[in-house]
């Protein structure tokens, strides 16, 4: 920690030795103990939860809610290093490997981010979120003028499952036809889903755990899962992960996707940057996609419902207050920003 900054208590690991993953480890067991020792001597939080479920809500709830010192006031928000935040979120980031072939198969790619991507954004309702979504793909179209276009991680799934209802299709096997694997159309009308990912615009690229999703999405649904890895807070705040959706949206057409065929999804912060990204294509009269597909999307960041405090006791999701340098909302609308009402107005 650098001079200056205010110091930080932190329970996970800071570093990757033995010691600080043998410190994680005893984080989860800590859990995972405690919600065995009430699960059977209390009973289940209700009748149909079994003791694996709550195990994973409990320890998410631990996670969310003691990995961040939450309790750092609100007045030192400016003198909070948040560079060594974002590499302590990414060192304890959920894992990240390759789908196993039982399950489907994923490959990564680059989207580079050329000047007909750069969109014109025409959004002067949209008022200050307009400006930056402007300012941002004109830092874009600047990198692209002078050859040093910006790239944008993306991952392609297919499932194991996946329905074979065309040639192209029939015995698919990345293997041998890596073209599967490629943001093109495998043929003229094939349908294709972009799924963003969730994890409070922090954390969830290139995790297991929504790859799983994305295969097993792709299995049931018989079409491939294209996802981008857009930029996370709190290193990239708004609207950087709105920004690049839109650019990867942009991408995927210009591959010969036809946008009425394709389907906008999206998990908890993801869902909304799908509804994020239908408005803006709407406002501005551009090809929309076919349908939109949300799993508890996260489209209130103001947190106002009442629910945040009347299912307390039952959600993996703390509540915390937007006194708290850490909230999820003020680290990915402007880290290291003391809350304000203004702040407040913007994100409504």
């Amino acid at each position: 920690m650098e001079k200056g900054f205010v110091p930080l208590t932190l329970r996970l690991r800071t570093d990757d030795s033995v010691l600080g993953r043998l410190q994680n480890i005893a984080f989860v067991t800590s859990g995972t103990i405690a919600t065995i020792i009430k699960y059977y001597w209390h009973g289940p939080d209700e009748k149909t939860w079994c003791l694996r479920f709550h195990i994973l809500k409990n320890i998410l709830h631990q996670y969310l809610s003691e990995s961040l010192p939450h309790s750092t006031p609100n007045e030192v928000s400016a003198q909070i290093d948040f560079s060594y935040i974002c590499d302590y979120i990414e060192l304890n980031n959920l894992p990240s490997r390759p789908l196993s072939p039982s399950v489907g198969w994923n490959g990564e790619f680059n989207i580079v981010v050329n000047e007909r991507m750069c969109t014109e954004y025409n959004l002067e309702k949209y008022g200050l979120s307009g400006t930056k979504l402007s300012r941002l793909s004109s830092q874009d179209r600047v990198l692209a003028q002078q050859g040093k276009p910006r790239t944008i991680s993306c991952q392609i799934v297919l499932g194991a499952r996946l329905t074979r209802c065309s040639k192209c299709l029939s015995n698919a096997d990345p293997h041998t036809s890596p073209e599967l694997l490629m943001p093109q159309p495998l043929e003229p009308n094939e349908r294709i889903i972009i799924h963003f990912h969730g994890g409070a615009y922090c954390v969830g690229e290139r995790s297991l755990t929504h790859l799983y999703i994305y295969a097993n999405i792709s299995s049931c649904a018989g079409l491939r899962v294209f996802s981008p890895n857009y930029r996370l807070a709190p290193r990239h705040c708004f609207p950087s992960h709105l920004h690049d959706c839109v650019v990867s949206y942009m991408h995927i057409v210009g591959c010969g996707f036809k946008p009425e065929n394709i389907i906008l999804a999206g998990d908890s912060a993801g869902g909304a940057l799908a509804v994020e990204l239908l408005m803006i294509l709407k406002e501005m009269s551009l090809p929309k996609p076919a349908g939109l597909v949300l799993i508890s999307p996260w489209v209130d960041s103001t947190c106002a419902g009442k629910s945040w405090t009347t299912n307390q006791g039952l959600d993996y999701l703390p509540g915390l207050s937007f006194e708290d340098p850490f909230h999820p909302t003020r680290m990915f609308y402007a880290a290291g920003t003391p809350f304000s009402e203004d702040m407040r107005d913007e994100l409504k």
